[in-house]
C-alpha cells in the first residue's frame, strides 16, 4: 500500500488556513480587503466575543456575479489575476485565491451577494462540507458571516489570547486601514455596541483626530515628496514629541499595510539626531511606487514584502525625512548662534552676546567691521581699531575684565576647565593632560535619575488638574488587564470612552511635566514585565524612573551657558556611575599623548 496519499480537500484547506487565518483579526483583514477590492464606499464590521463567536462584514461594493458563485471558496480561484505578468503588477489586495477557502474550512461560513444588474441576490453556504448555492433577496454588495471560528480545529484556540487582546488586534487593524482609505465610510460594532462610525469622504487628518486625539494631531507634520519614482506622503511626529514605543507607527506601501525593516531603519536613522535615545517617532506614511518593483507574494498574509531596489528606497525615505527634520531644526535655531556672511559691501556683524550669558560673554559690545576699511598691519593696530570704533580705552577693557573675573572662574570644575559647548550637545573640558567630551543629555539624565531614586516613595499624589489622553487599542488593553499593577504603583485612572483615559493620581516620584509620554512609557514597561522581559515590579519602577529622567533632562540641541555647564558637572560629583540610566557612556576622554599621535607628533 502506498504511503503517499492526496489529502482530502477540506483537510488541505484547514492546513492552509493556518497561514492565512491566524486569529479573528486575520479574517476581518481578508474580508475588508476584499470589500475594498470590490470598490466599496461603505464597509460595516460586526463582531461577537471578539470575533470568536461571530464576524459579519458587509459592503456596498460591486457584488459577485451569479456565474462566479460555483468557484467561490475554491482554493486558487481568483478574479484578480490571470497570468504571471498580472502577478508582478498586482495592485489589488487579493490575488492568491486562498482567503475564502481557508476561512470557510475553519468556521460556519455563509456569503450573500448581489450585483447592480442582478435581479436577485445569491447565497453560498455549507452543509456537511458540501457547498450549496441558492437565490436570496439582497441589496447590492456583499455580506459575509463567519460563525464559531476554529470550531472544528479546537487546538487552534489554544493559541488565541484573551478576548481583550483579540479585540485590540481587530480595532487596531480597522483604525489603521480606515486612515489610508479615508474616502470609505467605516462602521465597527462589537457585541451590539457601536465603537466607531466614520463617514465617507473624510480627510486623513480627521480620521487621525478621531483615532488618536487632538494632542497627537497637533504634534504631527504633513509631508509630501517624491524621489527616484517613489512618492511618499503622510504624517510624521515633530521631534519635540517622541514616544516610548512604536505603537503609533503605521506604514502603507501602495495602500497596503505592511512591515518593512528597511523602511523602519530609514525612518529611525533619519530621526536619530533629533529625538532622545530610547524614544521613537510616530508616523503614518504611505509610499507609492511601481507595483513591479514590489514583491507582495512573500507570505500568504501579504504583510511582509520585498523591494527590487532597497538602496534607492532607503535613500528616498531617509533623505526626505531627514531633510524635513533638519530644516525644522535650523528654523528653530537661535539666531544668536549664526554669523552673517561677510561678502560684497555689506557690513559684517558679529554678535558677541551679553555679560549675562557666560557662554557668549565678551567685554566688548557688538562690533561692526567695514570690509572696505584700510588693511590693518598687525594685531595691536587691529585691537586699537576695534576699541576706538567702540569708544573703549585699554583701561576700560582692563577694568571690565577684572569686573568679570569671577565669571571666568565658572569654567573651572573638578573634571577640568570648561572649554565650551559644541553642536549644542557636547561639553568640552581640558583636563590636566587630556581632552574630555561630555554628553550633556546623558549626564543630566544620570543626575536626575539618582535624585529620583533618592526621593522615591510608595505614596501617591492627586493631580491638581486631571489629565486625559488617547490610547491605542494595544495600550488600552494592557492598561485594562494590568489595572491592579498600576494601582499598586500609585496610579488612579478611569476610562471616559473608547481609548480615552482620565488620570487622577500618580506616584509621588513621577515627573509631572511630561505625564502623557511617561504614562505611555510605563504601559510599555508593564507589557515587558508581563511578558517576562523584566523580572520584577521593582525593576519596572526603576525603568519608569529612567524614562522620567530621560524625558526631563537637558536635551541634545539645548544651548548652555558656562554657568549651566559648570552646575551640571559639579552636580555629577555626587554620583559615581558615569553612564546614563540606559547604560550609555556619559564621558569620553582622550589623553594628550593620543592627541599628539593623531597629529603624528
Amino acid at each position: 500500500m502506498t504511503k503517499i496519499i492526496s489529502l482530502p480537500k477540506n483537510l488541505s484547506n484547514q492546513i492552509a488556513a493556518g497561514e492565512v487565518v491566524e486569529r479573528p483579526s486575520s479574517v476581518i483583514k481578508e474580508l475588508v480587503e476584499n470589500a475594498i477590492d470590490a470598490k466599496a464606499t461603505y464597509i460595516k464590521v460586526e463582531i461577537r466575543e471578539s470575533g470568536l463567536k461571530e464576524i459579519i462584514v458587509s459592503d456596498n461594493g460591486e457584488g459577485i456575479q451569479e456565474e462566479d458563485f460555483p468557484l467561490l471558496a475554491e482554493k486558487y480561484s481568483t478574479s484578480k489575476i490571470q497570468s504571471l505578468e498580472d502577478l508582478y503588477n498586482v495592485e489589488s489586495f487579493g490575488f492568491r485565491g486562498e482567503a475564502l477557502a481557508s476561512i470557510s474550512s475553519v468556521s460556519e461560513f455563509s456569503l450573500v451577494s448581489k450585483t447592480e444588474q442582478g435581479n436577485m441576490g445569491k447565497k453560498l453556504f455549507f452543509e456537511e462540507d458540501k457547498k450549496l448555492i441558492s437565490d436570496f433577496p439582497a441589496e447590492q454588495g456583499t455580506k459575509i458571516r463567519v460563525k464559531n471560528l476554529f470550531y472544528n480545529t479546537p487546538a487552534r484556540l489554544n493559541y488565541i489570547k484573551s478576548e481583550k487582546t483579540e479585540y485590540a488586534h481587530i480595532l487596531e487593524f480597522l483604525q489603521n486601514i480606515s486612515i489610508i482609505y479615508s474616502h470609505i465610510g467605516f462602521t465597527f460594532i462589537s457585541d451590539d455596541k457601536i465603537i466607531f462610525n466614520y463617514g465617507q469622504k473624510e480627510d486623513k487628518k480627521t480620521r487621525i483626530y478621531n483615532i488618536y486625539g487632538a494632542s497627537f494631531v497637533d504634534s504631527i507634520l504633513d509631508i509630501d515628496f517624491s524621489f527616484s519614482g517613489i512618492h511618499i506622503e503622510g504624517f510624521i511626529s515633530h521631534p519635540k514629541k517622541s514616544f516610548s514605543n512604536k505603537n503609533r507607527q503605521i506604514l502603507f506601501v501602495n495602500k497596503r499595510i505592511v512591515k518593512s525593516p528597511i523602511i523602519y531603519k530609514a525612518i529611525s536613522d533619519a530621526y536619530n539626531r533629533f529625538i532622545p535615545h530610547g524614544s521613537f517617532p510616530a508616523y503614518i506614511l504611505s509610499l507609492s511606487l511601481d507595483p513591479s518593483s514590489v514583491d507582495v507574494n512573500v507570505h500568504p498574509r501579504k504583510m511582509e514584502i520585498r523591494f527590487a531596489d532597497e538602496q534607492t528606497l532607503f535613500r528616498a525615505v531617509y533623505n526626505g525625512i531627514f531633510g524635513i527634520l533638519e530644516k525644522l531644526s535650523l528654523e528653530n535655531k537661535d539666531e544668536k548662534d549664526t554669523f552673517q556672511e561677510i561678502s560684497g559691501k555689506k557690513e559684517a556683524h558679529f554678535h558677541t552676546g551679553t555679560g549675562k550669558n557666560f557662554n557668549n560673554y565678551s567685554p566688548y559690545k557688538d562690533i561692526k567691521i567695514n570690509p572696505n576699511q584700510t588693511k590693518i598691519q598687525n594685531g595691536l593696530d587691529f585691537t586699537k581699531t576695534i576699541l576706538s570704533s567702540q569708544n573703549i580705552s585699554f583701561e576700560e577693557v582692563g577694568q571690565e575684565g577684572e569686573k568679570n573675573e569671577k565669571d571666568f572662574d565658572i569654567k573651572e570644575t573638578y573634571l577640568g576647565r570648561i572649554i565650551g559647548q559644541i553642536f549644542n550637545s557636547y561639553i568640552l573640558l581640558e583636563g590636566e593632560k587630556s581632552l574630555k567630551i561630555i554628553d550633556q543629555h546623558a549626564l543630566a539624565e544620570r543626575i536626575l535619575y539618582e535624585k529620583l531614586l533618592q526621593k522615591k516613595e510608595d505614596s501617591a499624589q492627586k493631580l491638581l488638574f486631571q489629565t486625559s489622553f488617547q490610547l491605542t487599542p494595544k495600550e488600552q488593553t494592557i492598561l485594562e488587564e494590568n489595572k491592579e499593577t498600576f494601582e499598586e504603583m500609585g496610579f488612579d485612572f478611569e476610562f471616559l470612552s473608547s481609548g480615552i483615559v482620565l488620570l487622577n493620581q500618580v506616584p509621588s516620584f513621577l515627573e509631572k511635566e511630561n505625564i502623557e509620554q511617561i504614562f505611555l512609557g510605563i504601559i510599555e514597561d508593564i507589557a515587558e514585565y508581563n511578558s517576562g522581559k523584566s523580572t520584577n515590579l521593582e525593576e519596572v519602577k526603576k525603568k519608569i524612573l529612567a524614562f522620567t529622567a530621560c524625558r526631563s533632562a537637558i536635551k541634545f540641541g539645548n544651548r548652555l551657558s558656562f554657568f549651566e555647564m559648570n552646575k551640571l558637572i559639579e552636580e555629577s560629583q555626587n554620583f559615581y556611575s558615569f553612564t546614563c540610566p540606559h547604560g550609555r557612556p556619559v564621558i569620553f576622554e582622550m589623553s594628550l599623548e593620543d592627541l599628539k599621535n593623531l597629529f603624528e607628533r
